[in-house]
C-alpha cells in the first residue's frame, strides 16, 4: 500500500504561473545521485515557457540603476592639449569634469601653475596634475582621474597690427604739432609680440618733444585690461610741406629783390626756422643781406628794407617852421629809411642838418 502511494505522488504534478513542474522526493534524488531540489526543478520547468523571459526582463529593468555609475562619482578627464586665456592655468581649462556641482566648482579652480606668455606653449606632467587634484583630499573611491603623461598648454593671444600703432601715434602727435598738416614717413615699430586676449591700448611717452630735424623716436607702452605687457620703440620721420620763397637765380649780397628774382616752391619745413617767407610780396623791394644760391630757401632774417635815400644822393630838403615852408636841395650823407632820421648837407648853405625821411624820399627838417 505504501509503494502504491509513492508511485501516485511521483506521477502527481503542480502548476505555478502557468508552468508545470514535477514533484520529486528528496529520497528519490539521492537514489539518482543528483544534487537537485524543488527550486531547481521549478526554474528548469519555467525555462520551457515564455514566463522565464518576462521574469528576466523585469529583473534586468530593476537592476539597471545598480549597474549605472554610482551617484556622486567624480570623473576628471584631462586633455592632452589645451588653450588657456588667464595668467594662471586652472584645472577647469584643461579638463572635462563630471560630478556634483559642489565638488565640480572647487575642482575647476585648482591652480596648476602660471600660464606661458601669449602665443607660447608649456608642458605639465601628469603626476603634477594628479597631485594637485589629490591635494583636495577626496576619497579614491569617489574620484576617477584620467590624465595623460604630458599635458601641453598654450596661452591664447592677439596680434597687434602695426597700422593700429601708426594710427594711434598720429593721433598723439596731432596734440603736439602745429595745426598745419604734417606727414609721417619711414614709420617703423620694433618689439611687437603676441599679447594676451583683452582690451588692448597704447600709451605714448608724454615727455616726447619733436626733433628739429624731423626725426622721430618714441616709446609706446602696451596695456591689456589695465596691465602693462610690453614697451615698443617707434621710429620715423615727420615732414611738413609748405610753399616758401626760394631764389629763382643766384642773388648777390646787397641786391634789391624784384618779383622776378624769387619764386614759390613746396618744401619740407618741419622743424625749420619759423620766419620762412611764404609770399613774394614779403621780399619784393627788400635788400638781401647775404649771397643766396638758386633754389635756396630765404628767411626774413636774410633781408633788410631797401633805403628810401641812398648815401650821396641829391634829395629834396624841406624846412618847416609854423606855416613857413622852405624847399631846397641837399646831399644825403648816409642811407636813409622811411621813419628814420638822416644827415643831409644843404647845397645852398653848406650846413649839415638832420631830418626825417619820408616814404617818397624827402627829408623834412623841423625847427
Amino acid at each position: 500500500m505504501l509503494e502504491a502511494r509513492d508511485k501516485k505522488q511521483e506521477t502527481r504534478g503542480r502548476s505555478a504561473c502557468g508552468a508545470h513542474f514535477k514533484y520529486v522526493p528528496i529520497d528519490a534524488t539521492k537514489k539518482m545521485g543528483k544534487k537537485t531540489s524543488c527550486m531547481l526543478n521549478f526554474i528548469v520547468s519555467m525555462a520551457r515557457s515564455h514566463t522565464l523571459l518576462v521574469f528576466l526582463v523585469s529583473l534586468l529593468a530593476f537592476s539597471l540603476p545598480v549597474l549605472a555609475a554610482t551617484p556622486g562619482k567624480i570623473i576628471i578627464e584631462v586633455a592632452r592639449t589645451a588653450e588657456v586665456t588667464s595668467p594662471v592655468i586652472y584645472l577647469g581649462e584643461v579638463a572635462n569634469i563630471t560630478g556634483p556641482d559642489f565638488f565640480k566648482e572647487e575642482l575647476t579652480r585648482i591652480e596648476l601653475g602660471k600660464s606661458p606668455r601669449a602665443g607660447r606653449m608649456k608642458q605639465l606632467s601628469g603626476e603634477r596634475v594628479t597631485a594637485a587634484i589629490n591635494a583636495m583630499g577626496l576619497n579614491d573611491n569617489d574620484i576617477n582621474i584620467q590624465v595623460p603623461k604630458r599635458v601641453f598648454v598654450k596661452r591664447a593671444g592677439q596680434q597687434l597690427d602695426p597700422s593700429y600703432v601708426e594710427k594711434a601715434l598720429l593721433q598723439f602727435l596731432s596734440g603736439l604739432l602745429p595745426k598745419e598738416k604734417f606727414k609721417l614717413k619711414a614709420f617703423r615699430v620694433r618689439g611687437i609680440e603676441p599679447y594676451p586676449q583683452g582690451d588692448l591700448s597704447l600709451v605714448f611717452d608724454k615727455r616726447y618733444t619733436p626733433s628739429s630735424n624731423g626725426r622721430l623716436s618714441i616709446h609706446a607702452e602696451v596695456w591689456v585690461d589695465g596691465v602693462k605687457e610690453d614697451r615698443l620703440t617707434v621710429t620715423g620721420r615727420l615732414s611738413q610741406m609748405k610753399p616758401v620763397v626760394v631764389a629763382a637765380t643766384r642773388l648777390e649780397r646787397g641786391k634789391i629783390i624784384t618779383p622776378a628774382d624769387v619764386t614759390l616752391q613746396d618744401m619740407d619745413v618741419f622743424g625749420g626756422q619759423p620766419d620762412v617767407m611764404t609770399s613774394v610780396d614779403q621780399v619784393s623791394g627788400m635788400v638781401i643781406t647775404r649771397t643766396i644760391d638758386k633754389g635756396e630757401c630765404v628767411t626774413r632774417g636774410e633781408f633788410k628794407q631797401a633805403p628810401a635815400i641812398e648815401k650821396g644822393a641829391v634829395i629834396k630838403l624841406v624846412a618847416k617852421k609854423n606855416r613857413l615852408s622852405i624847399v631846397t636841395l641837399g646831399i644825403s650823407k648816409e642811407d636813409g629809411y622811411p621813419g628814420h632820421t638822416v644827415t643831409v648837407q644843404n647845397l645852398t648853405s653848406g650846413k649839415l642838418v638832420r631830418g626825417l625821411v619820408t616814404k617818397d624820399g624827402t627829408v623834412e627838417v623841423v625847427f
